[in-house]
C-alpha cells in the first residue's frame, strides 16, 4: 500500500442483508480496513459514534431508517465522515437524492472489493482533510 493512503481505516458497513455483512467485513478486513458491522440504520448511528469510522458503507434500501435518510444525518451530525451508499437496485432520482444529501459516492451490487477498497481509501484521505465536527 502506498505511503499516501491511510492505512487501516475505520469502516462501518450498514445493510440489513447479514450475508453482505460478512462478505464485506471478509473482504475488507483482508485489504486491511478495521470493519465494524451494523444490520440497521439506528445500530449503524451508534457504531459510528462509538467506532468513529472514517468511512460508512450504507446500504439504501433497508426498514425503518432508510440510508437516504440516514445519509443526511451523518453528513449533517459528522461532515468528515465520508458515506458511500451501496445497493442492488436504487432509481437515478434517488441516486441524486444521497448524493445531494452528502454521499462521497455509489456502489452498485454486486460489489467489486477491489474498487470499493480503493474508494475507501480515496474517501478516508477526504474524510483527514477535513476538521471534525464540534
Amino acid at each position: 500500500m502506498p505511503e499516501s493512503m491511510t492505512s487501516n481505516p475505520k469502516v462501518v458497513v450498514v445493510d440489513d442483508e447479514k450475508k453482505f455483512l460478512h462478505l464485506a467485513k471478509k473482504n475488507l478486513s483482508l485489504r486491511g480496513f478495521e470493519v465494524e458491522l451494523a444490520e440497521a440504520g439506528e445500530e449503524g448511528i451508534a457504531k459510528i459514534y462509538y467506532f468513529n469510522p472514517k468511512v460508512v458503507l450504507l446500504d439504501v434500501l433497508m426498514p425503518r431508517l432508510t440510508g437516504d435518510e440516514l445519509v443526511k444525518m451523518i453528513t449533517d451530525w459528522r461532515p468528515e465522515v465520508q458515506v458511500i451508499m451501496v445497493t442492488a437496485n436504487i432509481s437515478p432520482e434517488a441516486r441524486e437524492e444521497c448524493m445531494r444529501n452528502g454521499a462521497y459516492a455509489y456502489v452498485q451490487k454486486p460489489v467489486n472489493f477491489n474498487q470499493l477498497a480503493e474508494l475507501i481509501q480515496e474517501a478516508a484521505q477526504k474524510s483527514e482533510s477535513l476538521p471534525p465536527a464540534s
